[in-house]
């Protein structure tokens, strides 16, 4: 549970430079923000009750971190997760590479929600954006309110009921 909290910190310190670079250098910087949702909060909760859910999103936090580049980051908040990968272009490997994490049998009990992926060209977001989020929760809450205009991939995967 600390190191969840410390990957967290991490993920937020970094996205909070990032957003400083892409204010003042969003065509030389590429970087995308990939954002797993998990259903909603109450969900595997009430499926495997708070302990056991936890137990499950704190692996899956784990798994996704060492499945990655070291330069790719990997933060938690409630059932989202969100990835950061440094990139010269968005391809479906970033996909490709997720789902094998996410179909891993070691995480079969967490299919039982709706998972959504969604892929944001953060300096994409940057260039069109006319107010630019200059820290990492406020990009995190912008690009999750504004997803179906922001995302330029989005993947659903249905529950394994």
């Amino acid at each position: 549970m600390i190191s969840d909290i410390q990957l967290c910190s991490r993920f937020i310190d970094t996205l909070d430079w990032i957003c400083q670079v892409l204010i003042r250098h969003s065509d030389d910087f590429n970087v995308a923000l990939v954002k797993i949702a998990y259903g909603d909060d109450n969900s595997l909760g009430e499926a495997y009750g708070a302990p056991e859910a936890l137990r499950q999103l704190s692996s899956l936090t784990h798994d996704l971190q060492s499945s990655f580049r070291q330069s790719d980051l990997v933060g938690r908040e409630g059932t989202d997760f969100w990835i950061l990968f440094p990139y010269t272009r968005v391809t479906d490997n970033i996909y490709d590479k997720l789902m094998d994490v996410l179909q891993g049998s070691a995480h079969n009990n967490l299919n039982i929600v709706e998972r959504e992926i969604a892929i944001f060209e953060l300096p994409v977001i940057y260039q069109k954006a006319t107010v630019k989020p200059d820290n990492g929760l406020g990009l995190l809450q912008y690009v999750k309110a504004n997803q179906s205009e922001l995302a330029s991939h989005v993947f659903r995967l249905a529950n394994a009921e």
